[in-house]
């Protein structure tokens, strides 16, 4: 037997009752009245600190005791096995502790494991046609909603030379869809990047910071393999997945309230992105006869462009003009974007095939 206070679920007040734990059922005194409750049809609450215990009634009434262990006994349930060993758990600081390294451990190899998996799989799942009126709506966020571009200041005879050329490269290359736009990209520079739906944007300023067009059609021809791969779809599924996860995590939505143009300005593909994307350029290249170290000489000169990059105007003549002549394993261990020199070193040594 045990004491307890009894609420009749009708009134807040409380009568203090005494229990009994007999057989398969439980009997509670109220008043002099005997009440009877099945055992099978009773539900003990988790222990919560050392807060009273609390024991719903089938026909409503509730009990709250000190110590029901007797009833817990009486009551032998997975359930019940479960409670009183989580409740162990929380009132073990070294317990917790592992539990909440656990706990961050999991998400964080979710977010930079499993969220990229899924996010392929649902990209696979996806009608092409979705993913091309996503990149027409990104496009258009980008050109008047949020600002970025402008009309291209290219001259129209320009343009048509470079796509004439990029066209010639996919003539002889298994290119997927896409659609080249020019644009001045203002505040972004000099720069190319793929929406979805096989969208490229090329800004002015990368044309002029071109030294020709071939240079210009190397970076085309990664962008290429960017939409080949759908990769731009798939981070944008990736960050609204994580945005998902965060928001679930921290019960804050206000989180995924950026626009999703913003967020592709500004992403960052993974390193297995980025090397998929230069393996399709550099076998495009060298199958369209044009010379693979093109796109070494433009990417090194782009990273000339980042503050804080190892190749700065400051530095040599010859550090600037060569990214083949500049490579070397000193320079590699200790430059601040070591991904670079790793990603030009291909272009530099490949053989031009024809």
């Amino acid at each position: 037997m045990f004491q307890a206070e009894f609420y009749d679920g009708l009134s807040a007040r409380a009568k203090s009752v005494w229990v009994e734990v007999k057989g398969d059922s439980l009997r509670v005194n109220v008043e002099g009245q005997l009440q009877a409750y099945p055992l099978s049809e009773i539900n003990v609450q988790a222990k919560l600190g050392s807060t009273k215990r609390l024991v719903d009634l089938p026909d409503g009434a509730r009990l709250e005791a000190t110590d029901v262990s007797e009833l817990e006994a009486a009551m032998p349930s997975k359930s019940a096995f479960f409670w009183s060993k989580l409740h162990y758990l929380e009132n073990h600081l070294g317990w917790v502790f592992i539990s909440l390294f656990c706990t961050i451990f999991v998400g964080w190899a979710f977010l930079q494991h499993g969220v990229p998996k899924l996010a392929e799989y649902v990209a696979k799942a996806t009608p092409p046609s979705m993913e091309k009126r996503l990149g027409e709506q990104v496009l258009k966020g980008l050109d008047h909603q949020y600002g970025y571009f402008s009309a291209s200041e290219t001259k129209k005879a320009r343009q048509e030379k470079i796509i004439v050329a990029l066209n010639k490269l996919c003539s002889v290359n298994d290119c997927p869809q896409y659609r080249l736009e020019f644009r001045d990209g203002g505040v972004i520079g000099a720069n190319a990047f793929a929406l979805p739906g096989g969208i490229m944007v090329v800004t002015d300023g990368l044309i002029a910071l071109a030294k020709n067009d071939t240079e210009i059609i190397a970076v085309l021809a990664h962008e290429l393999g960017h939409v080949k791969q759908r990769h731009a779809f798939r981070q944008s599924i990736q960050g609204t997945l994580s945005g998902l996860v965060l928001a679930a995590a921290t019960g804050d939505v206000s989180s995924m309230a950026s626009g999703l143009p913003a967020v592709l300005v500004q992403m960052q593909y993974s390193r297995s992105h980025e090397l998929e994307a230069d393996d399709f350029a550099l076998k495009a290249l060298k199958k369209s006869c044009l010379p693979p170290r093109a796109f070494a000489d433009i990417l090194f000169r782009l990273q000339n462009q980042v503050p804080g990059s190892n190749g700065k105007k400051s530095e040599s003549k010859k550090t600037k003009e060569s990214p083949s002549e500049a490579y070397d394993p000193i320079s590699d261990m200790l430059s601040t974007h070591p991904n670079t020199i790793e990603r030009i070193k291909p272009f530099v040594e490949a053989k031009q095939a024809c």
